[in-house]
């Protein structure tokens, strides 16, 4: 039989030789871990509680496929800086995975709502301009605006998104339009 000598420098992980099957089982569950935890972070409707866990199972993943690296360069088995660099961007994904997803719709424009109406009334004239659709129901708020100017750029803004049709100056009829 040929049986292969044992060697001091194989790689081992607390006292486990590791093997080539090892390191795809181990880079395979990093990709795995790494799209979940991207998908449950970036996708509306997931429970609140996997989106936070999520990034955290990717950082045993990737602490894991660290420790096997380090391990093969202390063998003398990989290339320091190829082991570097896969540890940096394992890290740097994880950071990524930490900023908060948006909650909420995206379509809410908070100057519409600004205490100064020289700001709502560019607002509005802005998203008339913009053709953006989504700012129809703030628009339409804007309809019963106690400052004159701010009325008048919600109503020209809506006219403008309704594709130059002017619905009239009740917030009924533009509401109805843009709920």
């Amino acid at each position: 039989m040929n049986a292969k000598p044992e060697t001091s420098d194989e790689p081992s992980v607390v006292g486990v030789r590791v093997r080539p099957a090892w390191s795809i089982a181990l880079y395979a569950l990093l990709v795995l871990s790494a799209g979940v935890a991207f998908y449950a972070q970036r996708t509306p409707g997931i429970d609140p509680m996997v989106a936070r866990i999520a990034p955290w199972i990717f950082l045993v993943f990737a602490l894991g496929f660290s420790t096997y690296r380090i391990a093969l360069v202390a063998a003398r088995r990989y290339s320091p800086f190829k082991a570097f660099i896969q540890m940096f961007l394992a890290a740097l994904f994880f950071l990524l995975l930490l900023f908060p997803r948006v909650e909420g719709p995206l379509d809410a424009n908070p100057l519409l709502a600004h205490r100064d109406d020289r700001v709502r009334a560019q607002a509005a004239e802005l998203a008339g301009w913009r053709g953006d659709q989504t700012q129809g129901a703030g628009l339409v708020k804007l309809l019963a605006d106690p400052a004159p100017a701010v009325r008048t750029a919600a109503h020209d803004a809506l006219v403008k998104l309704n594709g130059g049709v002017d619905l009239g100056q009740s917030a009924d009829a533009w509401g109805k339009r843009f709920p």
